[in-house]
Parts: C-alpha cells; sequence; structure tokens
C-alpha cells in the first residue's frame, strides 16, 4: 500500500536547490519550536505539499495538520528542512496525535527536496513513519520513495505497547546509516517520553534499492490524515550525523569566518576559543550535544576585524556543569555556519 499515486502539474523548485558552490548547512540541527502561539514554523523549514493546511507554533510545539485522505491514499502534508547535504544521519523528536487511530507521522533523510509526484523533481529519499491503526494495525514503518512513489519495505508491528494514544508525547529515534558501498541500514524506534528509551530498535532494515545509496540528502516532514483533519505536534527535534565524530567539517579556503578551540582536547576550563572575522560581523556560538540537543549559548555578539578570544566554561543553560564527553560548539555567522568538536575529559 502506498500513500500517494497524485500528480500536479510540475512546479519550478530550483529555488530550493543549492546552487554551485553554495554553503550547505551543517549539522548538528536543533528545533526546540519555542514560539508564542499562532507564529509560524521556524525558519529555514519549507512548505512543500500542497494539502499541508497548518503549519505553526502552539505551547512550544511546532503543529502540522492536512487535509483529510478520506481513504483516497492521497493528501500527504510535507516540509522541507533545505539546504543540507548528509548521508549519515540520527535524527530524534517528540511527536503528539490529537487523533491516533486516524493520522501518521514521517521523517525523510536523504531527500531530494520533492513531493511525491507533486513537483518536478518528483520526491526521493528513506522515511519512517509511525501511525494508528488505520489500513492495518499500528506501526512503525520504513519507507523508500523513488521518483516520487513510496513504497513502504520493512515494518514493526504494534510499536508501543497498548497502543499509541491521543495526546501523549512519544519519543522517535531514526538511523539511515550507509552500512556498505551497495546497502543502507536504516533503523527506527519509539517509546512514551515519560518512560526510559528501550534498548531495541523497533525495526531494523537493510536496503540496497540503487538510487539512495551514497546518495546525501536533506530533510523533510510528513503530517498523514487518514480521516479528519486533526494535528499532529512536534517537538525537540534535533538531527546530527552519526557517527557523531565523522564529519565535522573544517572551513575551506577563503572561509570569511574561522573558529578554533582547544586541540585535541582542553586541559583546562574554562576553554578558550578563538573566533576570526576579517570584518565586524554578529555571531553566535552555541554548544550542542552529539544528539544535536542545543545546551548552551555561549556568545552572542559582534566579532573582528580580527580575532577575539573568548572563554567557555562547559556549563549548561541552567548553569550546571557539563559531564564528560563529546560535544559540537556551532559558529553562525550570517550565511555561514561553522562546527567545532569538543571532548571533555573526566
Amino acid at each position: 500500500m502506498t500513500r500517494s499515486t497524485f500528480s500536479l502539474t510540475a512546479v519550478c523548485l530550483a529555488a530550493l536547490h543549492l546552487a554551485p558552490g553554495a554553503a550547505v548547512a551543517q549539522l548538528p540541527y536543533s528545533e526546540s519550536f519555542d514560539g508564542d502561539d499562532g507564529d509560524p514554523w521556524p525558519a529555514p523549514w519549507t512548505t512543500m505539499s500542497f494539502y499541508l493546511t497548518v503549519s505553526d507554533i502552539q505551547a512550544n510545539r511546532g503543529r502540522m495538520s492536512g487535509q483529510a485522505a478520506n481513504g483516497s491514499g492521497v493528501a500527504v502534508a510535507r516540509m522541507l528542512l533545505p539546504g543540507f547535504a548528509e548521508t549519515d544521519v540520527e535524527a530524534q523528536m517528540t511527536v503528539e496525535f490529537e487523533d491516533a487511530a486516524n493520522q501518521g507521522i514521517g521523517f525523510y533523510a536523504r531527500q531530494n527536496g520533492g513531493t511525491l509526484e507533486e513537483y518536478a523533481p518528483h520526491g526521493q529519499g528513506y522515511a519512517m513513519f509511525l501511525k494508528g491503526a488505520w489500513g492495518w494495525p499500528e506501526d512503525l514503518g520504513i519507507w523508500r520513495e523513488i521518483d516520487g512513489q513510496e513504497v513502504q519495505f520493512a515494518t514493526g508491528y504494534d510499536p508501543v505497547p497498548g497502543g499509541l494514544e491521543d495526546g501523549v508525547r512519544y519519543r522517535v529515534r531514526y538511523r539511515v546509516t550507509q552500512h556498505a558501498a551497495d546497502s543502507t541500514r536504516i533503523q527506527a524506534k519509539v517509546w512514551p517520553e515519560a518512560l526510559s528509551e528501550p534498548g531495541a530498535w523497533t525495526v531494523d532494515v537493510f536496503d540496497s534499492q540503487p538510487e539512495l545509496q551514497g546518495t546525501a540528502g536533506g530533510f523533510a516532514l510528513d503530517v498523514y490524515n487518514f480521516q479528519g483533519t486533526a494535528h499532529i505536534f512536534v517537538d525537540n527535534l534535533a538531527i546530527a550525523r552519526y557517527p557523531s565524530s565523522v564529519g565535522v567539517p573544517a572551513p575551506g579556503p577563503g572561509s570569511p569566518v574561522s573558529l578554533a578551540v582547544p586541540s585535541p582536547h582542553p586541559a583546562a576550563v574554562p576553554a578558550p576559543i578563538t573566533c576570526m572575522a576579517p570584518e565586524a560581523t554578529r555571531v553566535t556560538l552555541r554548544v550542542f550535544d552529539v544528539a544535536g540537543r542545543r545546551l548552551a549559548d555561549v556568545f552572542d555578539g559582534v566579532v573582528g576585524p580580527g580575532s577575539t578570544s573568548l572563554r567557555w566554561t562547559p556549563v549548561d543553560g541552567s548553569g550546571r556543569p557539563l559531564p564528560a564527553g563529546v560535544y559540537f560548539l556551532r559558529m553562525d555567522a550570517g550565511t555561514a555556519s561553522l562546527v567545532r568538536r569538543i571532548v571533555l575529559a573526566g
């Protein structure tokens, strides 16, 4: 069973695709959806479906809804997180249903910027999809989308003992990794946020569809209303590379800004940090954990011209010391974003 066989006149989406030489957004990424009720879904998320009817902030959660499919198999409401080009990733988020029996929510990795056959290019990527008991029993499924056609090829039935319930916050974890040159491993699990995370994956599968092997892409969220137009809420979304110690890039030659941290590990704290910019530039420095959760804001101000030395005391937003482990320091300066890995010793 597929969720769509729908086609619209092709629409040019060139603005959503990276131009040659354009900067690529870097992980980790996190979004807490804090804001006033009615605020729009946070940038740079972009509406990517004819069927999406609601995308805003409610009670410090992202809220989405779409038109009712009414059994037709269409009406996938999708939003795109543009600008990323990633292959091996892990994502976590909290989801909450208003009408779990008639709804589903999906998260895409290696996503190419399309949506089914609604636009050109047609959608493509790997997705996990958590759904209620419409069509068949509740499940956490793994889907592939190729040239706009979606197919579920792995299923974890009854993923939450007792069934999905309305108004309950569930935590979802999703991992996509290139296992070998010709196969990808896709893993997903779900559990009530109030309980401990289970050790086992709900579904753990390998796929060798050639179009998706070694293919970098971005991310997207799907909401599907089988019946009715209830909302689904998303909170505390975090995306990181997996494994997290791989692929944290240095700025390339001629980069307008730079960020230097102690290497290989800070011998003492507070740790020295050096920012450099050719002219006065407003920058923000934030700390994330390996799951992409934002832990603290280090600096928000102007640096340069030249170098600026800062000191980082490893504490969270409440002033509590961070435990030993791996962390990421991200500097955003205009359209530039640099990430540095820091290891805190015990």
